[in-house]
């Protein structure tokens, strides 16, 4: 049977050392980040001594601790012993100090001055599970943003997600989201148009009255790549498009889902494009 582990803090005269205690027979042991911290140094640093001690050194221990997922291998506290020492001999005067505050005393002889409750194993994996969620909806943002979706799309995105994961969070998601909502509706200084834009065949229909003949949502698609205010997404992929820089200054790109279950971003025109459109499609018209 593995054997469990729960964090302590020894207090060691002015020196408060964090550390890991079987739950039973209360030996001490030590991550290399614990031994290297306690007196200044780093894990690697640590870690580089007990592999090139390894021979001299009692091997670690494999125990189990509340805030990692399987087993892990702990430090006994004569090999961190050893380090500390070692790091004395090197000048470290941090080591020097907590060296001399141990003296002759045993390790496990100090008072533990704080002990961490081991937490329910439920309520680990229910965590564990929350981590994936988070850091799968991060990424998700991440290639949303890359594809020129609009911020605001992907903020209520984010929430939209984790409010379905995270049924508890409903309340505070549903508050963020009306902020968002708030603030996506708020026009800006540089356009003053509908934060929710037309598609191409809405400009279509306002440039062909504008012309006063017949222009189709595939000739203002064109347009809008050869002004320099649309690209396609990704080499190859003619399903979805994206902003230029220079694009964003007339349009947003919001997250849709299609009927056929495809989701990606699809771009919406302010109105002040209307007049590039115009200029450029009655010009083209006259050659």
């Amino acid at each position: 049977m593995t054997a469990a582990a729960q964090k302590v803090t020894l207090k060691v005269n002015q020196f408060q050392i964090e550390a890991y205690q079987l739950t039973e027979g209360g030996e001490l042991l030590f991550t290399h980040r614990q031994i290297g911290e306690a007196v200044g140094k780093t894990k690697g640093t640590a870690q580089k001594f007990l592999s090139s001690h390894a021979d001299e050194l009692p091997p670690p221990i494999k125990a189990t601790i509340p805030e990692r997922r399987g087993v892990i291998a702990l430090t006994p506290a004569p090999s961190a012993l050893a380090y500390w020492q070692d790091q004395a001999s090197q000048g470290n005067e941090q080591a020097i100090a907590l060296i001399a505050a141990i003296g002759d005393k045993p390790l496990s002889k100090f008072e533990i001055v704080s002990e961490q409750a081991v937490p329910n194993p439920e309520t680990e994996a229910d965590r564990s599970e929350l981590q994936l969620i988070a850091e799968g909806i991060e990424i998700a943002s991440r290639w949303m943003a890359e594809a020129g979706v609009d911020k605001a799309a992907v903020a209520q995105w984010r929430l939209n997600e984790l409010q379905k994961k995270v049924p508890a969070l409903s309340e505070v998601v549903g508050s963020a989201q009306r902020a968002v909502a708030e603030g996506a509706a708020t026009p800006s200084a540089q356009n003053t148009n509908s934060p929710t834009g037309l598609i191409p065949s809405q400009l279509a229909e306002r440039v062909a009255a504008k012309l006063e003949r017949k222009v189709t949502a595939a000739q203002v698609n064109k347009a809008l790549h050869e002004l320099g205010l649309q690209d396609w997404a990704k080499p190859g992929v003619n399903r979805e498009r994206k902003l230029t820089e220079a694009g964003k200054q007339y349009g947003v790109a919001l997250l849709t889902t299609s009927a056929e279950g495809w989701q990606g971003a699809q771009l919406r025109w302010f109105e002040s494009v209307i007049p590039l459109l115009c200029s450029h499609l009655g010009g083209e018209n006259k050659k």
